[in-house]
C-alpha cells in the first residue's frame, strides 16, 4: 500500500498538468484545424456524462448498501462478495466509458487531427470521473476507492494513447489493457476493505477483554 501511495504521489503532478492543460491545448489545436465536430462532441459528451454516469452508477450503490449490511453483521464473506461486485461494476463502467470515448474520437480521424483528438478524448473520458471523485464523500474507504479508480483510469488511458501512437492496437486490445489496470484497482480496493474489516474485528475482540 505504501508503494502505491508513493507512486500516486510521484505521478500526481504530471497528471495534474495534463488534466489542466491537455484539454485547453488540444481544444485550441482542433479549433485551428477547424475540427469543430470533435469540439462539439467533447463538450456535449462532458455535459451529458454528469447525468448519464450518475444514472449508470446507481446500481453499485445498492451493492454498497448490501455490503455495508453484511459488514455490520460481521459476515466477512458476503461483505467481500458484494463489495467486489460493487467495485467491479464501477470499474467495468469506467472501462466501457473510456474505451467508448476513445473509439468515438479516433474512428475515422485523419493525420492532421490525430494527436489533438487523442489528447482531447483523454479529457472527455477522464474528466467526469475526476470530477465525481473530487465530490465523493462516501463512507469508509469509498473516497479512496474513487480516487484510486480515477488514478488508474488516467494511467490506463495514457498507456493506450502511447500504444495508439507507436503501435497498432484494436478496440478489443484497448479494452484488455484498460481492464488490466482496473483489475489492479479492484484487487487493491478489496484487499484494503478486508484489511479494515480484520482490524475492526481485532479491536472489537480487544475491547471485549
Amino acid at each position: 500500500m505504501k508503494a502505491l501511495m508513493g507512486l500516486i504521489a510521484v505521478l500526481s503532478v504530471p497528471l495534474m498538468i495534463l488534466n489542466m492543460l491537455g484539454g485547453l491545448v488540444s481544444g485550441i489545436w482542433l479549433a485551428i484545424l477547424g475540427d469543430w465536430s470533435a469540439i462539439g462532441y467533447g463538450i456535449f459528451s462532458f455535459i451529458l456524462s454528469s447525468w448519464l454516469l450518475s444514472f449508470a452508477i446507481a446500481p453499485s450503490m445498492l451493492l454498497v448498501v448490501a455490503a455495508t449490511y453484511f459488514l455490520e453483521k460481521g459476515k466477512t464473506f458476503w461483505f467481500t462478495c458484494f463489495g467486489a461486485l460493487s467495485g467491479g461494476y464501477v470499474l467495468a463502467l469506467v472501462t466501457v466509458w473510456c474505451c467508448g470515448i476513445l473509439y468515438l474520437f479516433m474512428h475515422g480521424t485523419n493525420t492532421s487531427s490525430f494527436i489533438p483528438r487523442l489528447i482531447w478524448s483523454y479529457g472527455v473520458a477522464i474528466g467526469p470521473w475526476a470530477y465525481m471523485a473530487s465530490k465523493d464523500q462516501g463512507p469508509g474507504n469509498q473516497g479512496f476507492a474513487s480516487s484510486l479508480a480515477t488514478f488508474l483510469a488516467e494511467l490506463a488511458y495514457i498507456t493506450i494513447m502511447l500504444l495508439v501512437i507507436f503501435s497498432p492496437i484494436t478496440l478489443l486490445g484497448a479494452v484488455k489493457v484498460f481492464g488490466g489496470f482496473m483489475l489492479v484497482g479492484l484487487v487493491v480496493q478489496m484487499s484494503l476493505a478486508v484489511l479494515i474489516q480484520n482490524e475492526r474485528k481485532k479491536f472489537a475482540e480487544q475491547s471485549a477483554l
